[in-house]
């Protein structure tokens, strides 16, 4: 009895192995039952393929006849007929098209896929914002973030994929900028995202089996945080924190193996309008401060240790001035330095440890 039952569903399984391996699902270049971003760096590395072409389907969503196995596979053994979402006999730009068009489909049987280990002393690592805290945000209030991916310049990498989660409430816009994009820099790549209420996915990759060693910036996103707090901000306290978190993270090597990368949260702080100007600095060791501040023109530093270097970084995180003291002292008088409005992160360092204040120019 058990005997049979066995052989019941060893034939089960194989006639679903066979039947998915005789089909194409136009878009499912990974062949794992859902068209999503996981497959653009499959797409990506069959660019160039060739092979016979399949009979089309007027719905192009539904599952297609494979008339012939293509000549090679992808590392993972899977053969390379599945990344030709279009049918038409080669891999190419346009079956993003067919994958843009088709997100989000789910078939009969979805096959759980080998994602990076998220690993908090692998070598490589997600840093958002260039590693610094946003300033205090309120109602309207607008930042600009960079994620960058921080590999070792050993490493290859072709491609990445996965998603930006956030809560809805607290953003009235968030977007995905791929413009920076280190994998496709040279011309050679291409980043995709399908976005939706909390979440952004993202696919990224080299075209071909072309790899580039080591990291850069994968993008920046773009947030305004919404212009009515008081459904989230009724009583006090008068501030609150939100998220935004990456997950489902697949970096690729070169083989199409799973890189793995140490992948955190990032945190924002949300405060009532009117209460900025009581948040607490990051931090201070220095004891150091800024005057005037908000400023609209020169202003100074002092402190309670002697200081030694001075960085001021922009919204986006580029060093906009830079000067280190031969003479350490407890005072110093910038000059105009014409900064735009708006936000600035300075960062005072000295033999006692580092500040981080916050400069508004108005």
């Amino acid at each position: 009895m058990n005997r049979n039952l066995h052989l019941i569903v060893l034939l089960g399984f194989f006639t679903t192995y066979l039947t998915a391996q005789s089909t194409v699902f136009p878009g499912d270049a990974n062949a794992n039952g859902i068209v999503d971003q996981y497959d653009i760096p499959q797409i990506g590395y069959a660019i160039g393929a060739i092979g016979p072409a399949r009979i089309q389907n007027d719905d192009a969503s539904v599952a297609q006849a494979i008339p012939q196995f293509w000549g090679d596979n992808f590392p993972t053994g899977l053969n390379l007929i599945h990344a030709d979402a279009d049918g038409n006999g080669a891999v190419n730009i346009f079956d993003f098209f067919t994958w843009v068009e088709n997100f989000g489909i789910i078939h009969d049987f979805v096959t759980p896929l080998e994602l990076s280990p998220n690993e908090i002393d692998a070598p490589s690592a997600i840093r958002w914002n260039n590693g610094a805290a946003l300033l205090p945000m309120t109602s309207n209030g607008t930042a600009e973030i960079p994620i960058d991916f921080i590999i070792d310049n050993l490493q290859q990498v072709n491609g990445a994929a996965f998603r930006i989660k956030y809560h809805p409430p607290c953003f009235s816009s968030v977007n995905f900028s791929s413009t920076n994009n280190w994998l496709k820099a040279d011309g050679n790549g291409i980043s995709l995202q399908n976005t939706a209420p909390g979440e952004i996915n993202i696919g990224m990759t080299r075209l071909g089996n072309n790899p580039v060693n080591g990291g850069g910036t994968g993008g920046t996103l773009s947030i305004i945080i919404i212009s009515d707090m008081v459904d989230l901000l009724e009583t006090a306290p008068d501030t609150m924190s939100t998220w935004l978190k990456i997950e489902g993270m697949q970096l690729m090597d070169g083989h199409l193996d799973p890189i793995p990368i140490s992948v955190d949260s990032f945190e924002i702080k949300l405060y009532r309008p009117g209460v900025i100007a009581g948040a607490k600095e990051p931090l201070n060791e220095l004891g150091a401060r800024l005057y005037p501040n908000p400023s609209n023109g020169p202003f100074s530093v002092s402190a309670a240790h002697p200081i030694e270097e001075l960085t001021i970084f922009d919204g986006l995180g580029r060093v906009v001035y830079y000067e280190y003291l031969l003479s350490p002292r407890k005072s110093w008088e910038l000059p105009e330095l014409n900064l735009e409005k708006g936000y600035y992160h300075v960062k005072i360092e000295g033999a006692q440890g580092i500040s981080l204040l916050k400069l508004l120019q108005q």
